[in-house]
């Protein structure tokens, strides 16, 4: 730490000397900016965010995958203890709920303190993290994808189910995607499973909804739900003329 601050000193000294025939203003502004940029390149392996414990791989034969998108490290964002990281190389592991992160040795993967994340991108989906609040009608900590953020709000909590199968000798785990959609309006999070509970949340823009449903030939069917609900949550914020 001491040879971090002498080198900062360092820095500020050395723009001093070319100081001559330049504000002091635009030349705090230099200082400022690129011994910021300093600080975070120096700090940037021993970050907070890099203090997860290892991430520990799974050992058994599945099908499916545990992860979020894909079973690839993406690129994204996270805002994890107040501080925005970007750009991450990150894993979403829906079956534990972990956001799993690439150390900076480019090698090792640690997995994020869930308590200390606020939100993260990935796969250009924007998760936020909500607490139980039975108040409010949240019965899950957990991560929600946000799916659509108007005047109501659409999320999905993202959940894999794992089911051993015994097939020839070895026993494989199917991991199957189990998805929770959660519209909150008026400062509560109601849980729609299907049209009758969409439409009881939306009741004072049913008849809009319906007409403009018609008119596009959209259903609210088990097997297009998620993009339909996102649709008729659209419809909803714009009015549904």
């Amino acid at each position: 730490m001491r040879i971090f601050l002498l080198f900062l000193c360092g820095i500020f000294t050395y723009y001093s000397s070319i100081s001559q025939g330049v504000s002091n203003d635009s030349l705090a502004a230099v200082q400022s900016k690129d011994m910021v940029a300093f600080y975070n390149n120096y700090t940037d392996g021993n970050a907070p965010i890099y203090n997860g414990r290892a991430y520990l791989y799974y050992t058994f034969k599945m099908e499916g995958t545990p992860f979020y998108h894909d079973d690839d490290l993406s690129k994204g964002w996270i805002s994890y203890d107040g501080k925005k990281y970007d750009p991450v190389s990150m894993l979403y592991d829906v079956t534990r709920n972990e956001v799993v992160i690439l150390m900076p040795d480019s090698n090792s993967r640690a997995v994020l303190h869930n308590e200390f994340i606020d939100s993260f991108c990935l796969a250009g989906h924007t998760f936020i993290s909500l607490q139980e609040d039975h108040v409010q009608n949240i019965y899950n900590t957990a991560f929600y994808d946000v799916l659509h953020d108007g005047q109501i709000q659409l999320l999905a909590r993202r959940t894999k189910l794992m089911q051993e199968i015994l097939r020839d000798n070895p026993v494989v785990t199917l991991i199957s995607p189990k998805d929770f959609f959660y519209i909150h309006k008026n400062g509560l999070y109601y849980l729609v499973t299907n049209k009758k509970d969409v439409f009881r949340v939306l009741a004072d823009k049913r008849n809009d909804i319906r007409k403009i449903m018609r008119r596009q030939h959209i259903k609210l069917n088990r097997k297009t739900f998620e993009s339909t609900l996102t649709s008729v949550v659209t419809f909803y914020d714009q009015g549904t003329h």
